[in-house]
C-alpha cells in the first residue's frame, strides 16, 4: 500500500506546532513509511510552509497545499455569505483546531478569485506540488439544520429557480422543518433521485453549482503547473453536500473520499449520518445493499469511484483523540488489507500525523508492502 500523509499545522490565525517537531516527524514517516505525497496546512507560518517543501523536494516527496475553498479563508466583507433557508437560531459549530465551518456563498464568482490569492500568499517562496481542494462543498446538515437545502441568498434563489425548483414549495417545506421529503427515492450511481420534483431539482442544482465552481478553480490552478486532489465526502453521503463525485472526480488529479469510520466529528461517518437522521441512514443503507458505515460497504463505495476511472486514494483515520476519533491497529489493519483486495493501492493517512501514535505507525509499515 503506498500512502500520502496529511499535516495540519494549525488554523489560519496562527500555527499550533514548532518548525523542530514537524521536521522530527516528517523524517519519522518518510524512514517507516515511504510516503510519496505530502498535504500540509493551514499555518501562516511562510518560513514554516519554505521548510516543508524543501524537505519534501529533498525526499522526493511531492507537496500540496491544503486549502479549504468555500469556508475558513473566505473575507465576508467582500463575498456573500451563505444564507440560511430561515432565520432559526442556530449555536455556531467550530472545532478545538479553529476550524468554524461558516461558508461562503458556494456561486459567489469572488470566493474562486479568494481562494487563487490566499493560495498565492501560502505558497509565496515554497516549491509546491499542488493543491488539495477541502470545504468545495455545502454546509453539512449534521452542522446546520438548514444546510441541506443549499445557500438561500438572492442569487441563489434565482439559480434555483432556473433549474425548474418552486423555490416558494421549499420555502414551505422549510418552515414546516420537513427533511421527510430528502429521503432519496433511487440511487444512480453515488447521486440520489427524490420523489419530489422540487427536491430534486434542488438537489441537482447543487451539484451543478459546486462542479461549474470547482472545474473553474481547477483550471485557473492548472495554468499555474499544478497538480489537483480534492477532498469529498463518502460516497454514500457526498450527494447531500452538493458533491457530484463522477464530475469532480474528472477534474482532480486523486479524490480522497473521507470514508471515516471511527470519527466522530465532521466527516466521519458516525457524525454525518446522525445529522441525516435515522430515516435517511435506513433508506442509504437500502440503496447501497447493506449498512454504508462498515468497511465492506465503504470499500464497496470506493470501487464504484475507481471503475469510473477516476484517481481514488481514500482517506482513513488512523489517530485516537478521545471523544473524536478511535481508531486503533486492528481496524486499520482490516480497512488497508480490503482495500488491498479490492485493488486501492494507495491511501490518505488523514487527518493529521503530527498527532499519530508510535504503534499506529509500526502498524502501517508492516502494511506497507500489501
Amino acid at each position: 500500500m503506498r500512502y500520502i500523509i496529511q499535516l495540519s499545522t494549525g488554523s489560519f490565525e496562527k500555527s499550533s506546532v514548532k518548525a523542530a517537531d514537524v521536521l522530527q516527524k516528517l523524517e519519522l514517516c518518510c524512514r517507516h513509511l515511504r510516503p510519496e505525497k505530502l498535504i500540509f496546512g493551514w499555518a501562516p507560518d511562510a518560513e514554516l510552509n519554505r521548510m516543508i517543501c524543501e524537505f519534501s523536494t529533498e525526499q522526493g516527496m511531492e507537496s500540496y497545499l491544503w486549502l479549504p475553498v468555500f469556508a475558513e479563508i473566505q473575507d465576508f466583507t467582500k463575498v456573500r455569505i451563505n444564507q440560511k433557508i430561515t432565520q432559526d437560531k442556530e449555536k455556531a459549530f467550530h472545532t478545538d483546531g479553529g476550524d468554524r465551518f461558516e461558508f461562503a456563498c458556494q456561486s459567489d464568482a469572488l470566493t474562486l478569485k479568494r481562494a487563487e490569492e490566499v493560495f498565492d500568499k501560502m505558497t509565496d517562496g515554497c516549491a509546491v506540488n499542488g493543491v488539495f481542494l477541502d470545504r468545495i462543498r455545502y454546509a453539512s446538515p449534521a452542522v446546520s439544520g438548514n444546510a441541506i437545502y443549499g445557500c438561500w441568498c438572492p442569487h441563489c434563489q434565482n439559480t434555483y429557480q432556473s433549474c425548474g425548483v418552486a423555490t416558494g414549495k421549499i420555502l414551505e417545506m422549510a418552515g414546516n422543518r420537513d427533511l421527510g421529503k430528502f429521503i432519496p427515492k433511487e440511487r444512480h450511481g453515488m447521486a440520489y433521485r427524490f420523489a419530489d420534483q422540487n427536491v430534486d431539482r434542488l438537489m441537482e442544482a447543487k451539484r451543478t453549482v459546486i462542479s461549474r465552481q470547482v472545474s473553474q478553480l481547477c483550471g485557473a490552478f492548472r495554468k499555474r503547473g499544478l497538480k489537483i486532489g480534492i477532498d469529498t465526502f463518502a460516497p454514500a453521503i457526498a450527494d447531500f453536500v452538493g458533491q457530484d463525485l463522477s464530475a469532480l472526480g474528472k477534474q482532480a488529479d486523486f479524490v480522497k473520499p473521507m470514508v471515516y469510520l471511527r470519527t466522530n466529528a465532521p466527516a466521519g461517518l458516525p457524525f454525518e449520518l446522525k445529522g441525516l437522521g435515522e430515516a435517511v441512514k435506513r433508506k442509504l443503507d437500502q440503496l447501497w445493499g447493506g449498512p454504508v458505515d462498515t468497511i465492506t460497504n465503504v470499500v464497496k463505495q470506493v470501487c464504484l469511484l475507481k471503475d469510473m476511472g477516476i484517481g481514488v486514494t481514500p482517506g482513513i483515520d488512523v489517530n485516537k483523540i478521545e471523544g473524536i476519533c478511535s481508531a486503533d491497529g486492528n481496524y486499520v489493519r482490516t480497512f488497508i488489507e480490503e482495500l488491498g483486495k479490492a485493488g486501492c493501492d494507495a491511501v490518505v493517512l488523514s487527518w493529521d500525523v503530527m498527532r499519530i501514535s508510535r504503534e499506529m505507525t509500526e502498524t502501517l509499515e508492516s502494511l506497507r508492502e500489501l
